[in-house]
């Protein structure tokens, strides 16, 4: 279910709990056509409704004012269930249409988006890491043992189970350290460089002996502010959108 499809289904649902009220019933077909494709377009503007969902919005609202007619006929609207999903309703459109409001009020300076850019940037710095992989925590004990008293990694790599870095010297390259399983991200970011890891780093893989070569460096091939700017301001609409809520939590 793609996005548009997904907001009509739950813009249907939300006007079907009040569907039993009264005051539902004043307003004609091309009224609540034109509200909900008013509330999808505010909420998904780079998706416009076409003619077909238009055309599948109308009869599947035709269809729920006839099962709300009978419903009310039946006189279930008098129900008190229905009465509290009726409130339901009403409430989630109320806060629907207040995030609607003071997101229309959310317009982040270049200066803002500029400021997250670098933020993201920053996260995604790369460490120069090679390790020693084999399934025993002693033998791991005792590599890390020759390393201190001199060994070369590059030599002691040969004994690793991760052949295709074994065969550079035990060498990673340079990666984000969120490339790692937990455990040895959380290790290989607390090394400085040239150090090497004072016990072995147990993973799902086995024992691992790990040394950053040298200092962590900035991405490479960041795309350019301007070049990512609308997603940037996509980031920052999202991150508005989850504060403004949490703000409510209770």
């Amino acid at each position: 279910m793609n996005k548009n499809n997904l907001l009509v289904a739950m813009t249907l649902a939300v006007l079907s709990l009040g569907a039993c009220n009264k005051d539902v019933a004043k307003f004609t077909l091309d009224q609540k056509l034109d509200a909900i494709v008013k509330q999808i377009s505010a909420e998904t503007p780079d998706q416009p409704i076409n003619d077909e969902m238009k055309k599948r919005i109308r009869e599947q609202l035709a269809q729920q004012e006839a099962l709300a007619d009978a419903a009310r006929k039946a006189g279930m609207d008098k129900q008190d269930d229905v009465k509290v999903l009726t409130a339901i309703g009403a409430e989630q459109a109320l806060a629907s249409k207040y995030l609607e409001a003071k997101m229309a009020e959310f317009k982040p300076s270049d200066e803002e988006l500029k400021k997250l850019y670098n933020e993201q940037v920053s996260k995604g710095q790369e460490y120069h890491l090679r390790h020693i992989l084999v399934d025993d925590e002693g033998k791991a004990k005792d590599i890390i043992a020759k390393l201190n008293a001199g060994e070369k990694f590059e030599t002691l790599a040969k004994l690793s189970k991760d052949t295709a870095s074994a065969v550079k010297g035990g060498d990673l390259g340079w990666m984000p350290l969120d490339s790692w399983v937990p455990e040895f991200k959380e290790a290989a970011a607390k090394l400085q460089a040239k150090q090497i890891t004072d016990a072995p780093v147990k993973t799902q893989f086995g024992y691992h002996v790990i040394q950053l070569v040298e200092a962590p460096r900035a991405p490479q091939n960041v795309p350019a502010f301007e070049a990512v700017k609308p997603q940037v301001l996509e980031m920052a609409k999202r991150d508005h959108l989850k504060q403004l809520q949490d703000s409510f939590q209770k």
